[in-house]
């Protein structure tokens, strides 16, 4: 194992337990309202879906922050740290202000979204806890990566993971009505969430501001505030955020879609969706941790002017990606039908679901390339082209055609109905992961 691959795994796989932690909140949350019926966790999948939909572009935002936090370290510019912190919080905090009232809107308009008349009224009240919880999720994310910016991959792994256990035992009082408290359904699930995000927010920006790994302390960054002529970071973070925004954007609005066309065929279809996307985010969080570290090594690389570390450290990120997504493959291959006895003991849900992670098998490695490829160009701060490509691939090719093989009934079963949405989605990503991994191949080879 060269020094490179060692490099990217030392600082990826504390960021890869840590976004285990995130998935598995959401695995939980599925897994306790699963209990609850089909109606329940379909309300569940598609209020997360398009909350996640609307977040995910200040969330790829604040993805930004670690590359900018790589390229200053290989600059060597320490005296500008608070200066970027002061602006990147400031960022979070006004798109947070600005994605929250449009959650309110679509929160008294759920109807927009035409699923079946009981999913939507359960959704209702869970998509407004959902919008509560916003603000300090943005916030989380925003120390956690500039803290993985200095390498400091830890901390969030940390507080992730403690967030998971909170959220599990609150949820477990909360949803069933434990410890004397009352059952509130899938309305405890949403406070359980608001709790523990807000829990995650308090201790990031606690261990960002008092950490020996993060060169920052919180008296600077108050003091940083009232000056009026220092360095701005708000066009850089614009420039390389605001076009990472949208490729997050993107792919999971992409996958929003999808949800909500599955949606249309029926409740339980949607249940079956929520089921296989729940498995498969979980395996994708591996593909994004080795994303993560791979840009933070590639941004410090670039920062320094060393091509040709960026180029090895590009390919230990593939290779470490291309391992790791081949294992998940063969596991989804093989238990499929007992991964999906997990979530329901309805066997048409269950028939379902094995079959949508059969096709998820068959796109882990595009799925993981992908994912590798697009944060190994935001390291090289390379992101206007690989937005467009990104949304061509999904929203050009990949929707159009699972829109036309939800509704044909003239191909063969798996082509078509929940199926075919998944297979375009699979092509979507194949696409990506092809075009994106040719662009960083193509910039290092004139560099």
């Amino acid at each position: 194992m060269n020094s490179f691959v060692k490099e990217v795994i030392k600082i990826s796989w504390p960021i890869i337990i840590g976004q285990i932690g995130m998935v598995l909140t959401g695995f939980f949350d599925s897994l306790m309202v699963a209990k609850l019926g089909h109606e329940e966790l379909a309300a569940v999948g598609i209020s997360n879906s398009i909350f996640f939909l609307l977040a995910i572009f200040p969330m790829g935002v604040t993805m930004a922050f670690s590359t900018i936090t790589g390229i200053l370290q290989g600059n060597k510019k320490i005296s500008l740290y608070h200066y970027f912190v002061k602006d990147s919080f400031t960022t979070t905090i006004i798109l947070s202000g600005l994605i929250s009232v449009v959650i309110y809107i679509i929160t008294k308009n759920f109807e927009w979204i035409n699923q079946p008349e009981n999913v939507t009224q359960i959704s209702k009240p869970y998509f407004t806890f959902l919008n509560w919880s916003l603000m300090p999720m943005l916030i989380f994310f925003f120390a956690k990566n500039i803290s993985d910016g200095f390498s400091y991959t830890k901390g969030g792994m940390f507080v992730t993971i403690s967030a998971l256990f909170l959220n599990i035992f609150l949820n477990w009082i909360l949803i069933y009505g434990k410890l004397g408290f009352t059952a509130y359904g899938v309305n405890g699930a949403g406070y359980a969430t608001i709790v523990s995000r807000v829990y995650m927010a308090i201790s990031m920006l606690i261990l960002l501001f008092n950490s020996s790994d993060t060169p920052l302390k919180f008296s600077t960054f108050i003091s940083s505030l009232g000056n009026s002529h220092r360095i701005k970071f708000y066009k850089k973070i614009i420039r390389l955020g605001f076009p990472s925004g949208l490729q997050y954007f993107f792919e999971v609005a992409a996958f929003a879609g999808a949800a909500v066309m599955a949606g249309w065929l029926g409740a339980r279809e949607l249940a079956a969706h929520q089921l296989a996307i729940t498995i498969a985010s979980f395996t994708y969080m591996f593909a994004g941790g080795i994303a993560a570290g791979g840009s933070i090594c590639v941004a410090k690389a670039y920062g320094n002017k060393n091509f040709n570390h960026v180029k090895k450290y590009g390919k230990a990120s593939w290779q470490i990606g291309f391992i790791v997504m081949s294992f998940f493959a063969i596991i989804f291959l093989f238990f499929n039908h007992s991964l999906a006895q997990l979530f329901s003991d309805n066997e048409d849900i269950i028939q379902m679901g094995a079959q949508l992670l059969i096709i998820a098998a068959i796109f882990q490695l595009s799925d993981g390339i992908q994912a590798i490829s697009v944060a190994l160009l935001r390291g090289i701060t390379d992101v206007k082209l690989p937005s467009f490509f990104i949304f061509m691939a999904y929203w050009v090719i990949a929707i159009p055609m699972g829109f036309i093989l939800s509704k044909s009934s003239e191909y063969d079963y798996w082509l078509t109905g929940l199926n075919g949405i998944w297979i375009a989605l699979s092509l979507g990503l194949t696409i990506s992961a092809v075009g994106l991994s040719y662009r960083f191949y193509f910039l290092l080879r004139r560099s």
